[in-house]
């Protein structure tokens, strides 16, 4: 039985009959804010929508700030393809076979000043991520609630000073205003030695997320899309923040949810329903139903 379209719903797909005609092969999506909900967990509608494009040929791709093994239980509710570009960008692996396509790591300059400066300014949380571990050097309460929203295990470690292998991110968590101070401190002292995220985490707190330079998740999407023969226009991308910028402004079809900061939505060809409406299940329903993926 087929549904009953919303107001809204129906905005969707009129934009989306507007479209000119192109025919896509892959689609990327964000995930915390787009693809899952705010309970950071995929509805059923989503879920349905996103292996129907799969079964229509489309490559699924998933592009998150997490580590790869952050979304696995959400890769394997999805039934699709295991690849994944995490870290924003900085790595793109597939965990069904374990195999890494692309890994970029911070540069030691980076890493040595941000050892320093921790040693003079007290953040409230301070994650150096490898491919598949965080590892902390200060135990605190909002490193813990961080961990418990996303799944994921920490390490804690006396120090950091000699070890070899670089991260390849480092993330702060602290008020906006902190963060900020961090990155002008980072960029006196390493010049243009890295590239950067800056996103809201909640009402209190920001996520400063330092990354190798050159790097986003657009980045990594266009990586995989030319491996795989694809070219950017044949992409459809879904996000919501401002680390998601290069990925909707760079593919063919660039989707903005509802929810998602107006600088995105400026830069989005589409704008779909928020990420508590299904609105990637929205879009993508829309667009196999006029023959557009």
């Amino acid at each position: 039985m087929s549904r009953t379209l919303t107001a809204d719903e129906s905005l969707v797909l009129d934009a989306i009959r507007a479209l000119p005609e192109q025919a896509y092969k892959l689609v990327a999506f964000d995930m915390d804010g787009t693809l899952l909900n705010a309970e950071h967990a995929l509805s059923p509608r989503t879920v349905a929508a996103v292996q129907a494009a799969a079964e229509h040929g489309l490559h699924v791709l998933l592009a998150t700030g997490r580590m790869a093994s952050a979304v696995r239980t959400h890769l394997d509710r999805l039934q699709t393809p295991g690849l994944v570009v995490s870290h924003n960008g900085a790595v793109v692996k597939d965990l069904h076979t374990g195999e890494i396509w692309h890994n970029q790591t911070i540069a030691p300059s980076v890493v040595n000043r941000v050892l320093e400066l921790v040693e003079k300014v007290e953040v409230q949380a301070l994650h150096f991520n490898y491919d598949e571990d965080i590892l902390l050097v200060h135990k605190n309460r909002h490193s813990d609630d961080f961990a418990r929203d996303l799944g994921v295990a920490l390490t804690y470690v006396p120090s950091l000073r000699h070890r070899e292998d670089l991260p390849t991110s480092i993330l702060f968590m602290d008020k906006k205003e902190v963060c900020e101070d961090l990155l002008a401190d980072l960029h006196v002292a390493c010049g243009e030695a890295f590239d950067y995220v800056l996103i809201p985490w909640n009402e209190e707190r920001w996520q400063f997320q330092l990354l190798p330079p050159h790097t986003s998740k657009g980045h990594g999407v266009l990586r995989v899309a030319e491996k795989l023969g694809i070219a950017p226009q044949e992409i459809i991308s879904f996000g919501d923040s401002y680390n998601d910028m290069e990925l909707i402004s760079e593919t063919g079809l660039g989707i903005a949810m509802g929810n998602a900061v107006p600088e995105l939505k400026q830069a989005a060809r589409l704008i779909t329903l928020a990420h508590d409406q299904d609105g990637v299940a929205v879009a993508l329903e829309a667009l196999m139903k006029r023959g557009r993926a």
